[in-house]
């Protein structure tokens, strides 16, 4: 067992083949979870057809590129979504675990694992329908504060005492979630009055409540202006293009000036950036800027 866990080559195929199989899974979430139905029964079947999928022709990754993102049964074209969903969720795990070598912590092996899933379950489903189920921004909040006490190591505490290094975790969780959450709030609000019409959901308040709760509140307040950025980065070019291509400024595969555009996926991509790449820098800068700020 200890040669398993501190095999590098084991971990990263461990965890990329972990994250393909639960990428498949969260495929069938996104499709089933806003429609209301089980995401048990029945197995997976076609959408076309109703033929039941049978596992040879349902492996990960690999199904998808063999077939030619096409159905066996009927032909009917599969979207490259599925394919980037479990190849993204591979290589998300794959890089998880591969740190898990270096620095071995199951908390944060766990929660960014689980993290990770339903970040990119909140993309695919908000991207797809508008909304984002109760149960990954809601639902996550909630986890994400009783991982923190579990683990309180996700937040970078570490104490010789389990009490004290519980509750600075879940101290730590419920400050990330209130900040997240009183921020976007407030973001919405004051745009609002500024439009004149609705600018921000619930569903994103309630999301950077499990954001907050994961990331802390560095981490979530990065993930409102980084979000906004990547937001700005990836839709505003697509936008002009669209312009002048119609002469209009009608559209572009859908996105056109004043129609409404999800902002869940992009905050859920920013915490993501943040919890797999950039965290050190991130946490760095807002240290750096407190010590500015009290004049040290």
């Amino acid at each position: 067992m200890s040669e398993f866990l501190t095999n590098e080559t084991l971990m990263l195929a461990t965890g990329l083949l972990l994250g393909a199989i639960l990428g498949s899974f969260l495929n069938v979430c996104a499709h089933r979870i806003p429609l209301g139905q089980s995401i048990i029964s029945p197995r997976s079947y076609c959408p076309q057809c109703k033929e039941v999928i049978r596992w040879f022709r349902n492996l990960p990754v690999l199904t998808w590129l063999v077939q030619g993102g096409k159905a066996k049964c009927c032909g009917i074209r599969i979207p490259m979504r599925y394919w980037l969903v479990e190849a993204f969720l591979a290589m998300a795990f794959g890089l998880l675990f591969h740190r898990y070598v270096q620095a071995p912590d199951a908390g944060q092996l766990l929660s960014g694992c689980f993290f990770v899933w339903c970040m990119i379950a909140v993309v695919v489903i908000d991207m797809q329908t508008m909304l984002i189920p109760d149960r990954f921004s809601m639902g996550g909040a909630v986890l994400g504060v009783l991982v923190s006490i579990a683990f309180p190591s996700i937040h970078m505490i570490h104490s010789e005492s389990a009490f004290l290094g519980g509750f600075a975790g879940g101290l730590n969780a419920l400050i990330g979630l209130l900040i997240g959450s009183a921020t976007l709030y407030w973001i919405g609000i004051l745009a609002e009055k500024a439009l004149k019409k609705e600018a921000l959901g619930e569903g994103d308040v309630k999301l950077m409540g499990c954001i907050g709760a994961f990331c802390g509140w560095k981490g979530s307040l990065f993930a409102i202006f980084g979000g906004a950025t990547l937001g700005a980065v990836l839709l505003v070019p697509a936008m002009l293009l669209g312009r002048l291509r119609s002469g209009e400024g009608n559209s572009v595969d859908g996105i056109s000036w004043g129609k409404e555009i999800p902002f869940g996926p992009y905050l859920a991509l920013a915490a993501l950036l943040y919890l797999l790449g950039i965290r050190p820098w991130v946490d760095a800068w807002f240290d750096s800027l407190g010590w500015i700020l009290s004049g040290r």
